[in-house]
């Protein structure tokens, strides 16, 4: 389950004010609102890349709003290019595994894994303008 509790958050010409909501496990969940609401600021909150002013983000009940991004284990895809331009599509893959304590060879195979599952196997050597 994930609960947001009081989120609030102020940057100049904007702030959201103690937003609260619970999503349960199986549950489909819509942000719903006009162009500048603060959507994606939810979103970014959420996997940890912002940090609200004051309130407290739950996963499973543990506590993650301190957490850095990649300890959380949420995801968010933005609809505009979150890509780095100047890496490969293998490479773009793959920046989502630094972190892990994983081999050359394992980040090799899990990014084909996921390539393959995706049905993007034959792109990993283009570049995302290509």
């Amino acid at each position: 389950m994930l609960e947001l509790k009081n989120i609030s958050l102020s940057n100049p010409g904007f702030s959201l004010n103690d937003i609260s909501f619970k999503v349960k496990k199986g549950e489909y969940f819509i942000l719903l609102g006009m162009s500048g609401a603060g959507k994606s600021m939810l979103l970014e909150m959420i996997a940890g890349l912002t940090d609200p002013d004051r309130g407290e983000i739950l996963l499973n009940g543990k506590n993650i709003e301190r957490s850095k991004p990649y300890e959380r284990e949420v995801g968010l895809v933005f609809q505009d290019h979150a890509i780095f331009p100047h890496l490969t599509v293998g490479a773009n893959i793959g920046y989502a595994l630094k972190r892990q304590a994983l081999s050359h060879t394992q980040k090799q195979e899990e990014i084909r894994t996921i390539a393959d599952r995706s049905h993007i196997g034959q792109l990993l050597n283009r570049h995302p303008s290509t």
